[in-house]
């Protein structure tokens, strides 16, 4: 299959100045886009890691219900997914660093309507529910944008490290972000949080919004917005993401992957916190988590130093199985020890595998319709989300831990290897599930074609690396569909 030819901003720069076609095929990683995109990132996931670690305690603490749980993830979910069809269009179709900066804007509004909620002490678990409602509209639309904008500006044989050198600073933010979280929490309350997370917001929306002004090329997908009505066009970009998996039978055999064990693993960090809270302390959840960023550290730092561009879908499929090992020994076990080694497995082989596929994905999607793609696995993703959710957080609480209580219906059989009491419900559903996640990568490996994925599909070229340019005066190549 021949790469399309991309319409995009960096062709018309190209055709004005020369010297952008001449540049050499791989550039420095560390550019200035690239460094604000960098510190853009790591700024929303310090916020992120303070708000999510500060609020999960928040809501287990004041209701002790892990089906309330699962539920403020659920409220998240469905918004998100309602918006995915239009948010890749965003992405692809109009300035990116303004789709962006206006979700950043609005984020940091919501923050405050919570603090002022707090302070009034008329803060409730209904309020969070709406907060993430709203916060998931926000990333849906923003998610593409960002996503797209990465794989214009970084060069394909870069991805991985670029990836990498991601994850490992927020992996580095991460190791103290619960610390902080409990200190913060400790001292100035769930208010303290809020006010460092509308800091970081508009830290990160400065960084982003620069690091788009930077590379141009990255700014939009196609030349122009569409003319047509823009929710026919969003429809209409959504249904090119459609055709392109049409076009590419073995990308639909990783999509439904990713979704299967992305969903999974999404059930089982939601769940870490009732698992550990069910007989520990905030503490010793923090300690795990905390445990857990280091390992993500680790398996970032090691991406960055190997610099893997080949066989990166042996790569994914090794590291998940190592991560879904891991989730499987955390489900036998109630020691917080064991609790922070299996965390710390999980999190380094969750982190290469991320950045292998991540990097994977923006190599084979062609750069002009990565946001609508990304929008369109997005969905998928919450889709199969909002189903795992709903049973394991349902059958955690009403099923499991029942069954595996002392006395309960399995306390004779299964809770005989499992263990029975208290969190030991949650115990056996990350056994499960990782138990699952272990057999859909190893048929996976055995599969000759999703082995050797790599191989048998094209990458894209790089937006600044399209080999002929229109001389001008020549008529500019229109984008296939």
């Amino acid at each position: 299959m021949q790469p399309e030819v991309q319409t995009t901003n960096a062709v018309q720069d190209a055709a004005a100045d020369p010297s952008i076609a001449e540049a050499p095929k791989k550039k420095p990683l560390l550019t200035r886009a690239f460094i604000l995109l960098w510190l853009s990132e790591t700024s929303f996931d310090i916020g992120a890691a303070l708000m999510g670690f500060a609020l999960g305690v928040w809501v287990f603490e004041k209701t002790g219900s892990a089906e309330q749980f699962s539920w403020t993830i659920l409220s998240a979910a469905v918004p998100a997914l309602l918006m995915t069809p239009f948010s890749g269009g965003l992405a692809d179709r109009y300035d990116r660093r303004w789709v962006i900066a206006s979700c950043d804007v609005v984020t940091a509004l919501m923050v405050m309507v919570l603090a002022a909620l707090l302070y009034y002490d008329t803060l409730s678990v209904s309020h969070l529910l709406v907060f993430n409602g709203v916060g998931a509209v926000v990333g849906a639309l923003r998610n593409p944008s960002y996503m797209a904008a990465i794989g214009a500006i970084v060069p394909k044989d870069s991805l991985t490290q670029a990836n990498g050198l991601v994850n490992l600073s927020q992996a580095l933010m991460h190791v103290g972000a619960p610390l902080m979280a409990g200190y913060v929490m400790a001292s100035w309350g769930l208010g303290g949080i809020m006010v460092i997370e509308v800091a970081l917001v508009i830290a990160g929306a400065a960084a982003i919004f620069g690091a788009l002004s930077s590379a141009r090329h990255a700014i939009r997908g196609t030349e122009e917005p569409s003319k047509q009505h823009p929710v026919r066009a969003m429809i209409d970009s959504f249904r090119s993401a459609l055709g392109y998996f049409r076009t590419e039978p073995l990308m639909i055999g990783l999509l439904a992957y990713a979704v299967l064990q992305e969903s999974l693993m999404v059930l089982i960090t939601a769940m870490i916190t009732p698992l550990v809270l069910s007989t520990g302390t905030s503490d010793t959840l923090g300690l795990v988590l905390t445990c857990g960023a280091l390992g993500s550290m680790v398996g970032a730092a090691l991406l960055v130093v190997l610099k893997i561009n080949k066989r990166l879908m042996v790569w994914v499929l090794v590291t998940d199985a190592c991560l879904s090992l891991a989730v499987v020994l955390a489900g036998f076990t109630t020691s917080p020890g064991v609790w922070c080694l299996c965390a710390f497995i999980a999190m380094a082989a969750g982190a290469a595998s991320g950045s292998c596929a991540g990097a994977l994905w923006m190599r084979k999607i062609p750069k002009a319709k990565q946001g609508s793609i990304f929008a369109l696995i997005g969905a998928l993703h919450l889709l199969a989300l909002c189903v795992v959710m709903t049973l394991g957080g349902v059958a955690g609480e009403h099923v499991f831990e029942p069954a595996l209580a002392t006395g309960g219906a399995w306390s004779e059989t299964i809770g005989q290897v499992i263990g029975v009491g208290k969190g030991r419900g949650f115990g056996f559903l990350y056994v499960l599930c990782g138990g699952v996640c272990v057999i859909a990568s190893l048929l996976a490996l055995l599969n000759r074609h999703m082995r050797e994925l790599d191989l048998r599909v094209d990458d894209q070229p790089d937006i600044e690396s399209i080999a002929s340019v229109p001389a001008e005066g020549a008529a500019v190549p229109q984008p296939s569909t």
